[in-house]
């Protein structure tokens, strides 16, 4: 069995893995690698639509493989078949999905329609309502509004066949809901493959039960994720949770919390501690929309739910500026139309600045940070970064950003989260159960640092480390 690494190696995130055996294979994952586009795009420099493909290619972003990409996005002048005439081809049979963030399913958009994508019921559900409602899509958005797209969906423990695989998926817990590990076993043998995983969120004992499987299905060779080998300090999510309650209890002016669109369990923690300190949480029509797919999912209680009490919609007012129906469009409009003609009270940021005191603002996206200008904020407000802290340069300018506005507003700023990866120790705990031979270093920077705690917890296991774009055999 031979494995390529042709993303998330020596890379936190942009997973692309190649599994084979026997002349055919699947990928693991299909991600954009950030770390690739932070190099060679920004903001003022981006791909022609018309040559997206090309420019990946030519990068290096994605694959150099012949049979693999969509033939409706190769430029019309040829390029992009120039790049690939050389270029191998895989036999592949299809692709499978961890979870829904982007660095491990956002360039699926690319591939041919035809291979089929395997993933988590939950994943697709929230990757779906993710795509539908954002705003500005592109074409590396388009993935499962594409009806031509073959899409197979599983659930945990199930077994999979693709090809001469088993895929057996394994749910783990992260910080989007619907994340799995897998097992792929072939006809010249098996390898657990982690995803993103933690053992310090509300579901830690998913991730043991995925290592726990390892064992038990005797799977000696595992791939395990390693985003924060080097880091010890913990904090869980019911550190979140107290931190928050502490510091929204103590305000008198407005709470804004900044936080991941898919992060259910940060958000559950957002409401509890609003509770506690008798404020109204309020969200986007987006993230409604979000909401309402981890409710028909089962991973939300109702009274979660914008009009049962707790949580508020907070609307955008565009155009005319007068939350005139004719403003909005698509999704938006029909949802702020559900909600006027069911008679719910749709707030603007009129009616928070007038009461700030009673609500706690969720915000998804840096770009939010101004419209907290139209409410207002008085004295003794508080912003609260409840993402991880800034990793790139890139990051560190959107922080300076929001600083930079929160000084105009007159906000002060605190930081309080909870990763969506396991730190050193767990991850040492994680090895432990599983009991590998050998352990593969995957979506880490420092895949060295596995070497020590392998010593110390699994003295009898070797470390591989992957070869960008080439295989490994294993």
């Amino acid at each position: 069995m031979r494995v390529w690494g042709f993303g998330g190696v020596g890379e936190v995130g942009g997973n692309k893995f190649y599994i084979e055996a026997r002349s055919e294979g699947l990928f693991i994952d299909f991600g954009i690698s950030y770390a690739y586009r932070r190099r060679y795009f920004g903001f003022f420099l981006r791909p022609k639509k018309f040559s997206l493909l090309a420019s990946l290619i030519a990068s290096r972003s994605i694959p150099l493989v012949r049979n693999l990409y969509d033939r409706e996005l190769f430029d019309p002048t040829g390029l992009t078949s120039e790049f690939l005439r050389k270029a191998p081809e895989l036999n592949v049979q299809g692709i499978v999905v961890s979870h829904p963030h982007t660095d491990h399913i956002g360039h699926v958009s690319l591939l041919r329609k035809d291979i089929p994508i395997y993933l988590g019921e939950g994943s697709y559900e929230i990757a779906r309502t993710r795509e539908l409602t954002k705003p500005a899509k592109t074409l590396e958005d388009k993935i499962f509004t594409d009806e031509d797209r073959v899409v197979r969906l599983f659930r945990t423990g199930s077994n999979v066949r693709i090809g001469s695989f088993e895929v057996v998926p394994i749910h783990v817990d992260h910080s989007v809901p619907g994340s799995y590990g897998l097992i792929v076993h072939s006809p010249e043998g098996s390898v657990a493959y982690s995803g993103d995983l933690r053992l310090h969120g509300p579901k830690s004992v998913f991730t043991e039960e995925f290592a726990e499987t390892i064992t038990s299905q005797g799977v000696d060779v595992v791939m395990l994720e390693g985003t924060r080998i080097g880091e010890e300090e913990q904090a869980t999510e019911a550190d979140v949770e107290k931190s928050l309650t502490h510091n929204i209890m103590e305000r008198r002016g407005l709470v804004a919390v900044l936080t991941g669109l898919l992060d259910y369990d940060r958000f559950s923690s957002i409401v509890s501690a609003s509770e506690a300190a008798g404020r109204t949480v309020l969200i986007s029509p987006r993230m409604a929309m979000m909401l309402n797919t981890f409710r028909n999912l089962g991973v939300m209680p109702e009274d979660f739910l914008p009009g049962k009490g707790k949580v508020g919609v907070l609307v955008e007012r565009k155009g005319s500026g007068l939350l005139d129906r004719q403003d909005y469009h698509g999704w938006e409009r029909e949802y702020l139309e559900k909600l006027l003609d069911k008679g719910l009270p749709v707030l603007t940021d009129l009616d928070v600045a007038a009461y700030q005191s009673k609500y706690t603002i969720v915000l998804n996206s840096p770009d939010d940070v101004l419209d907290l200008l139209l409410m207002r904020p008085v004295e003794d407000s508080l912003f609260i970064y409840s993402t991880s802290e800034p990793h790139n340069e890139e990051q560190e300018i959107d922080r300076e950003r929001i600083d930079n506005w929160l000084s105009i507003l007159g906000m002060k700023s605190i930081q309080v989260h909870a990763s969506g990866h396991a730190g050193r120790e767990e991850l040492a705990h994680i090895i432990r159960m599983a009991r590998p031979k050998r352990v593969i270093p995957i979506h880490t920077e420092t895949p060295e640092l596995f070497q020590p705690v392998l010593s110390r917890v699994a003295p009898g296991s070797s470390l591989i480390n992957l070869h960008p774009k080439l295989p490994t055999t294993i």
